[in-house]
């Protein structure tokens, strides 16, 4: 499994490896929220009797009522009873002040359903995960994939207005793009790998980006913000660099760097390959044929030849919405 969503960077915060229980109907994409109201149950009640108690109060108020998706996150991140316990009452304070922004990712639910149907419209095609799951975790990780749909740890995506700037710092009105990005990725032909080039991976990348923001508007997150910003001002050069470094499989001050060693913000290969497909987009006829060379891309090269980039680069600003 890649580490996603979003987050964000989701570098990015989640990424999917490719769940096999899927729909083509957008309305049969089920959002599954109850393992958060059960936590909050386990966190209440935890209060109320002696520390070496309150293991057993998760695990029968949050472990043993498991939605599947929970049951994946508890197997891979292995935790316990105990071990969350432990966690959670060391941080008590931490959850308490971010309860009300965990209610906002959750309240997300109807967003990503619509966007889903948006996606849809704009994409015929396009598969999705029988299951988006919401659970709470031990603030190690901010997303998953399993087998059986997205999994996504809302403590990492419920950061409270003013938080100091960090590159892992997510506000939950980025939650529904994150969903849409990594719902792209599982439906893309090439599947990034350790073997990838950096032009196959910062134009997959730069696609999940590129498609989410033509069916909901980009987040107005810092991390996406300083990348516009920088790729704004220093197009050129990015783009020479790019033809340099394109079949390299060291992805170096591209993709999954926080801390690039060129004064790039981090993650740029996620911007220009959007402003490859961007390019691609607005240069065909046909957007819908566009589209799906985009998201079914397999010659990288071609595509990017294709796109005139950066000759006939657009307007440098995020899509709107179609």
């Amino acid at each position: 499994m890649r580490s996603l969503m979003l987050v964000v960077c989701l570098a990015a915060v989640l990424a999917l490896c490719g769940f096999t229980t899927t729909t083509l109907d957008p309305g049969q994409a089920e959002v599954v929220t109850v393992d958060v109201d059960h936590f909050w149950q386990a966190f209440d009640d935890a209060a109320k009797v002696l520390p070496d108690q309150r293991a057993e109060v998760y695990r029968q108020e949050y472990f043993n009522p498991a939605s599947q998706g929970l049951k994946d996150f508890i197997a891979y991140r292995k935790l316990t009873p105990e071990n969350l316990a432990q966690h959670v009452e060391e941080q008590r304070a931490y959850y308490q002040k971010v309860r009300p922004y965990i209610k906002q990712v959750v309240d997300q639910k109807p967003v990503i359903q619509a966007d889903f149907r948006r996606l849809k419209v704009l994409y015929p095609e396009a598969k999705f995960p029988a299951h988006v799951y919401f659970v709470v975790g031990k603030q190690r990780g901010a997303g998953m994939s399993s087998d059986n749909g997205i999994i996504m740890a809302a403590e990492m995506l419920a950061s409270p207005p003013g938080t100091p700037y960090a590159y892992n710092i997510v506000y939950p009105d980025f939650v529904p793009f994150g969903a849409v990005h990594e719902t792209i990725h599982f439906n893309q032909t090439y599947q990034i790998g350790d073997k990838s080039t950096v032009l196959q991976s910062v134009v997959s990348e730069g696609s999940a980006d590129f498609v989410a923001s033509l069916v909901v508007p980009e987040p107005d997150a810092r991390q996406m913000t300083d990348r516009w910003a920088y790729g704004c001002r220093h197009e050129a050069e990015m783009a020479a660099r790019l033809v340099q470094d394109q079949d390299k499989t060291d992805m170096g001050p591209w993709l999954y760097n926080h801390n690039p060693d060129t004064g790039w913000p981090p993650d740029m290969g996620y911007w220009i390959g959007y402003r490859i497909d961007q390019a691609y987009y607005a240069e065909a006829k046909d957007k819908a044929a566009a589209l799906r060379a985009i998201v079914q891309v397999t010659d990288f090269k071609a595509l990017l030849k294709a796109s005139g980039y950066p000759a006939k680069a657009t307007a440098c600003a995020p899509e709107k919405p179609v």
